[in-house]
């Protein structure tokens, strides 16, 4: 009698293998909020570990953009903008069955970033990719991400920062101050309130040596 081979898997049973063989990624990388930190995953960290089964049940991931946009701080009392831009972007993340490429499952994700040069795009399509494959696959990492953004979530210290190097004059710089400190209260951070307070002192004394 001849066996019959076993027909390919469809990709919904190359994901349960997948979820069979990863079920937890470990938080390797320490996040400093400005009122303490906390463990998060890596994009790198979930590639490494993800890639080899992905691999092994021939599965490939095709990202495409969606949308984006660029946000940008308000300007100061000067019309000064700050350096440091929001990068808002949708991503689509197809999941193809290399046997049958018509055998795909999209997952849409968002990604934000920060940063005051070229590099929040790439930020925001790893940050979105990463929990793309966390959630398709159903892995754990122990992050607590509905009570971490609970309050507002992380407090824009480096912007309120910026704000404040940006001010040319006195009063322009108490206006970024007090701005900076209405926000640090409203997040109830009093170490990144006590770093305004610092920073401020010292932009002041700047600004005096200059009359």
């Amino acid at each position: 009698m001849i066996e019959q081979s076993a027909s390919p898997k469809n990709l919904f049973q190359r994901i349960n293998a997948v979820q069979k063989a990863v079920d937890y990624v470990q938080k390797n990388k320490s996040v400093d909020t400005g009122k303490g930190s906390y463990r998060a995953v890596t994009h790198d960290e979930v590639t490494g570990i993800i890639r080899k089964h992905l691999v092994e049940q021939g599965i490939v991931c095709v990202p495409s953009l969606v949308s984006s946009s660029v946000v940008l701080p308000p300007p100061d009392k000067e019309g000064n903008i700050s350096k440091m831009i929001r990068y808002e972007a949708t991503y689509d993340f197809c999941f193809v069955n290399i046997d049958d490429p018509k055998d795909d499952v999209t997952v849409r994700m968002e990604g934000h970033a920060m940063d005051n040069q070229d590099k929040a795009p790439g930020k925001a399509i790893s940050y979105a990719k990463k929990y793309a494959v966390l959630k398709l696959f159903e892995i754990e990492t122990g992050e607590d991400e509905e009570s971490r953004h609970a309050d507002k979530g992380e407090f824009p210290l480096e912007v309120h920062i910026l704000n404040l190097e940006q001010a040319t004059t006195i009063p322009a710089l108490q206006e970024a101050y007090l701005a900076a400190k209405k926000a640090a209260m409203e997040w109830t951070d009093p170490a990144s309130f006590k770093v305004i307070s610092k920073k401020t002192a010292d932009l002041k004394a700047i600004l005096e040596d200059k009359k």
